[in-house]
């Protein structure tokens, strides 16, 4: 890696050591800082928040003094079961996790509690520049390793950016030999239908060199599936669709994306499921074609998301009250449904009401695709 791709970096890594320990520093006399963290931690007084801060020495002590608990505090309250499979089977302690997106948060946090629970390393995790408002959310976020999806419109800026987030990836995979977190695409899945990005495996490859299969392999990318039984946010994610079908455009409020996080965490959301799975280059049939390796290589994240997303009654109930039909009615019970039918009737008008349950029915549709190929 070249010193002067290393040198552009600073723009959107974590922070480095010496970053680290002056950015404490200032939050140990930051207001809002102090604010934000009795919100999630109303018991700890002034002294304690400092206290915890001179524990912290690195990113991963920030980490534990901070978030860990608010993230066993959400699986604890807000799930009825958490469970996560084929974490412990990844053995390469650099991977590229690449995951689809429900959540804010919450995709990302509960890998790095489990990680820690197993005395792993936490990951570096990917960070859209939309969601720092301000100095204290860009130190947190820093301090939660961090790095910086920079957005623009400009489309020479958006190259530019594209080409240093992928050199950055692969040098932090192959090089410094850490693991990282990224959404499969911008934003979050908000009508239940996991797509990856093409755009994100061309964003990928724009470092690697000419054998595309080799480029995807160095990655060691670790496809992640996770499921909520009940969609954290799933109203606001029907009104933003609905409001963006009627009038072209949504418009978020300065700190939606802030209490969209919040919400997250303390949502319920019955019975969740992570699952973790190698991708396997063998299974492409990569032609160096890069436009039609490109989809070759979202299309097996997609089947591999589409495999491990555990359906719940949730999905069999809406699917069914959706087409008037019983096909899925061995899957829940009657009662089940007046449950869920409870849920829903805080949606503000019918078109909320149908959007839910095509958010919760999309799931069954994208399993039959895959069973239908095989």
């Amino acid at each position: 890696m070249l010193a002067s791709e290393i040198e552009a970096f600073k723009d959107i890594e974590p922070y480095s050591d010496e970053k680290v320990r002056e950015t404490l520093k200032w939050l140990e006399t930051n207001e809002e800082f102090i604010r934000g963290i009795k919100f999630f931690y109303p018991s700890w007084s002034r002294e304690e928040i400092l206290t915890r801060l001179q524990y912290c020495k690195t990113c991963a002590d920030f980490q534990v003094q901070f978030i860990v608990d608010t993230i066993n505090r959400s699986i604890y309250d807000t799930m009825d079961s958490f469970k996560i499979v084929g974490l412990e089977e990844i053995e390469t302690p650099n991977c590229l996790y690449i995951s689809n997106h429900r959540d804010i948060f919450l995709d990302s946090a509960v890998l790095q509690n489990r990680l820690h629970e197993l005395g792993r390393a936490f990951t570096e995790i990917s960070l859209g520049d939309n969601l720092v408002v301000n100095d204290v959310m860009l130190a947190v976020s820093k301090l939660n390793s961090m790095f910086t999806v920079l957005r623009s419109k400009n489309k020479s800026e958006m190259l530019k950016n594209s080409i240093n987030l992928s050199n950055y990836l692969r040098y932090s995979i192959t090089e410094k030999k850490v693991s990282s977190w990224i959404a499969q695409k911008n934003g979050r899945t908000k009508d239940g239908n996991d797509v990856t990005a093409p755009g994100l495996i061309k964003m990928l490859l724009l470092s690697g060199g000419a054998d595309i299969k080799k480029a995807v392999a160095d990655l060691n990318i670790v496809v992640s599936t996770i499921s909520y039984e009940y969609e954290p946010c799933a109203f606001e994610k029907a009104n933003e669709l609905s409001t963006l079908d009627k009038e072209g455009a949504y418009k978020k409020s300065e700190f939606e994306n802030l209490h969209s996080i919040v919400n997250g965490i303390n949502d319920p959301k019955g019975h969740v499921k992570l699952v973790f799975e190698k991708l396997d280059v063998d299974n492409i049939d990569f032609v160096n074609n890069r436009k039609k390796d490109v989809i070759s290589v979202a299309n097996e994240m997609d089947r591999i998301v589409y495999k491990n997303y555990q359906l719940r009654k949730t999905n069999y109930i809406a699917h069914d009250l959706l087409y008037n039909e019983e096909r899925y009615r061995h899957h829940y019970k009657q009662d089940e449904v007046a449950e869920f039918e409870k849920y829903l009737s805080k949606a503000k008008n019918e078109d909320i009401y149908h959007r839910l349950l095509k958010m919760y029915a999309t799931p069954i549709h994208n399993r039959e695709i895959l069973e239908n190929k095989n």
